[in-house]
């Protein structure tokens, strides 16, 4: 299989969650486990499609889904009224996917926002129970500098018109240097431009909550991290991941934000087929 394989389309699509589109994939056989996709802001999971067939290939079943305010899924773009509420489509999501192979290992993958998703739940009361968590460019830190007069005129924005759009000037090629996965961002309409008052304080207190509870998390990580990634701040990510325990952190030298979109993922599918095959050889041993 080439270390870029390309999409694949999905097995069957489905709604959770009182709406939540997702894409469900399958392996031809029985599968050894089922991953977890969660996308990052302002995207959906439909750009996740390549990353579910490198999944597939290893003989997992995947499950992705678009966030809240997200892709084909209700709500307003980008806008959450409290992080909670991913926190609860998350959960929901995961009673999903768990259903593509009862009892066998689970696996959470979360990019970027979807990994601070993730972080945040697995440092929550009631964290998801989970074989192993693999973070893309975990959005821990933002790499612009945002001064604090703005950050307070966020948090009053939040308060008084909590849906203003701002527009979030990103550009394709801060996520990736392949010029092929720059036109296709460009190109798709599921994307948008803007983020809102409330996402962003909501955002912010999620990270630094996980920043002061990290040691919470009890499950083993795996950090795969764009050692050149101009939105996240990687410093800040390291310092993080240090803090939680079993923690494996890959400092991707050279690569942008979408680690999974660069024009060297196939080392980073290839570490993400790694975990994949510890977490069922571990499964397996503790099986026999």
């Amino acid at each position: 299989m080439s270390d870029k394989p390309g999409p694949i389309e999905p097995t069957k699509t489905m709604t959770i969650a009182g709406g939540l589109y997702a894409e469900a994939f399958l392996p031809a056989g029985s599968p050894k486990g089922v991953v977890l996709i969660t996308h990052g802001y302002a995207e959906h999971c439909g750009r996740y499609r390549e990353v579910a067939h490198v999944i597939v290939n290893a003989g997992w079943a995947a499950l992705s889904y678009d966030v809240r305010g997200h892709g084909h899924s209700p709500g307003a773009r980008g806008f959450i009224e409290h992080f909670d509420m991913y926190l609860d489509d998350l959960r929901a999501a995961a009673e999903a996917a768990h259903q593509l192979a009862p009892g066998m290992p689970f696996v959470l993958l979360g990019h970027s926002h979807g990994a601070l998703i993730t972080l945040r739940a697995l440092t929550s009361d009631r964290p998801p129970q989970a074989t192993h968590a693999i973070l893309s460019s975990p959005y821990l830190e933002l790499q612009l500098k945002v001064p604090g007069y703005r950050k307070l005129l966020a948090r009053l924005a939040s308060k008084i018109a909590p849906g203003l759009d701002q527009p979030s000037h990103l550009r394709a090629d801060q996520l990736t240097q392949d010029p092929e996965k720059q036109a296709e961002w460009a190109a798709d309409k599921l994307n948008f431009p803007t983020a809102n008052a409330r996402w962003f304080t909501e955002a912010s207190d999620a990270q630094r909550y996980v920043a002061e509870h990290a040691g919470r998390i009890q499950i083993p990580t795996t950090w795969l991290v764009a050692g050149a990634d101009p939105l996240c701040v990687p410093a800040a990510t390291k310092r993080i991941a240090a803090r939680v325990k079993d923690a494996t952190y890959h400092d991707l030298v050279g690569l942008r934000h979408e680690v999974f979109n660069e024009t060297e993922r196939g080392k980073v599918f290839a570490e993400l087929t790694n975990v994949l095959a510890r977490c069922a050889a571990t499964s397996a041993a503790q099986s026999a």
